[in-house]
């Protein structure tokens, strides 16, 4: 059966229940778009037969590249305007001749079971409210793991709880946004100015302020019939609070792991997961810290990720952030790495992941790096700005 990849990258906002306080945050409007276009990173998932639906066309160049590197998905817009999310897209729209085809969203939406249904997509998907659960920060806290924090639900118990240092965190927050540090008195009553004039129902998670030492992610997917598999675990490279990327952990930290048995605690997550009703993609998010500490779960992400994505690979991931002039910096960017002999041949080489992220004034350059190699690509990416 061939499967049809598809979903909104910006998942987390989607989960958030109606009236729910949001931490204050400033709107990116640039970052949104280019969050959009990630749904291109599905590609390298793809088998002969498989489809890509995207939220816009990729140039013919990616999925040309594509192609020559081995992922021979179709790759399909999603009709409509590309600014309503893909699934409200599907439902209302629809595509021909994909049913009977099964469904592996990025992420399992409120709009999703209907665009499944409008394309006649053949597969069990999990209840939108039972993904929700799982990817709230409050769900994963209240499994009681070292390190996990306090949920709050007033302004009192925030104030009781907040201890300087701490980091206070929305429970729908990105990785690396709605999450504010309170390292001072100033700043819990920024939280507390906020709270106090947005009207609705406060949840905030308050964790501890740790030093880190190792950021990392396990991997897993929760099938069907509640059977848990085991993808491996990857390291996370962060640049401040900035994602850079992952690969395959370093053997001391693995070594770690396996002594304080951490594989056992993150199977034991997702098992809690699926009985809560929860079927798919699944990453675990953890650290530890400059003082010898196990973080073993930070958050639960209950949808794809791009590690996950690195780790079906099986290739170093990179994001960079590069300055970009104008449109057609993906041909660019192939022809240059051509030239320098980097473009991916043969399973080895750099292989950019998405073009739609590449766009001015400033874009996501994702690549994977395949085989034994460590290219340094600053000369190719001045070249694009």
């Amino acid at each position: 059966m061939s499967t049809v990849r598809f979903g909104s990258c910006d998942a987390e906002h989607r989960w958030r229940p109606p009236g729910l306080v949001a931490l204050p945050a400033v709107r990116d409007r640039h970052a949104e778009q280019l969050l959009r276009a990630m749904d291109e990173l599905q590609a390298v998932l793809c088998a002969p037969g498989d489809v890509l639906l995207t939220s816009r066309r990729p140039v013919p160049a990616f999925t040309d590249l594509m192609r020559a590197a081995g992922f021979a998905g179709q790759h399909l817009a999603v009709p409509g305007d590309p600014d309503r999310p893909v699934e409200e897209r599907l439902a209302s729209l629809g595509l021909p001749g994909l049913a009977g085809a099964r469904p592996a969203p990025y992420a399992v939406l409120p709009g999703t079971h209907a665009a499944a249904k409008a394309l006649g997509l053949a597969g069990e998907l999990p209840d939108p409210e039972a993904v929700r659960l799982v990817n709230s920060k409050t769900w994963s806290t209240r499994l009681g793991l070292p390190g996990s924090g306090t949920v709050v639900t007033s302004p009192e118990e925030l104030r009781a709880a907040a201890v300087a240092p701490c980091v206070v965190k929305d429970p729908y927050g990105v990785s690396g946004q709605g999450n504010i540090v309170v390292d001072a008195p100033g700043r819990l009553a920024l939280i507390e100015r906020h709270l106090a004039r947005t009207p609705g129902r406060v949840e905030l998670i308050v964790q501890p302020l740790y030093t880190r030492a190792d950021d990392f992610a396990a991997h897993l997917t929760v099938d069907s019939a509640d059977h848990v598999t085991w993808h491996g675990i990857r390291q996370i490279h962060n640049e401040g609070h900035a994602y850079r990327g992952s690969s395959a952990p370093a053997p001391g930290l693995l070594r770690r792991l396996d002594r304080a048995g951490y594989r056992a605690t993150v199977e034991a997550v997702a098992a809690e997961a699926a009985a809560a009703g929860y079927r798919g993609p699944l990453s675990v998010d953890s650290m530890t810290t400059a003082s010898g500490e196990l973080i073993p779960v930070l958050e639960v992400n209950a949808r794809l990720s791009p590690g996950m994505i690195a780790q079906l690979l099986g290739a170093r991931l990179h994001l960079r952030t590069v300055p970009l002039r104008d449109t057609g910096s993906f041909e660019r960017l192939v022809h240059l790495l051509d030239e320098e002999g980097l473009l991916v041949q043969d399973g080895r080489g750099v292989l950019p992941l998405a073009a739609g992220t590449l766009a001015p004034p400033r874009g996501w350059l994702f690549y994977a790096v395949l085989g034994d190699i460590a290219p340094d690509l600053d000369a190719v990416l001045h070249a694009l700005a």
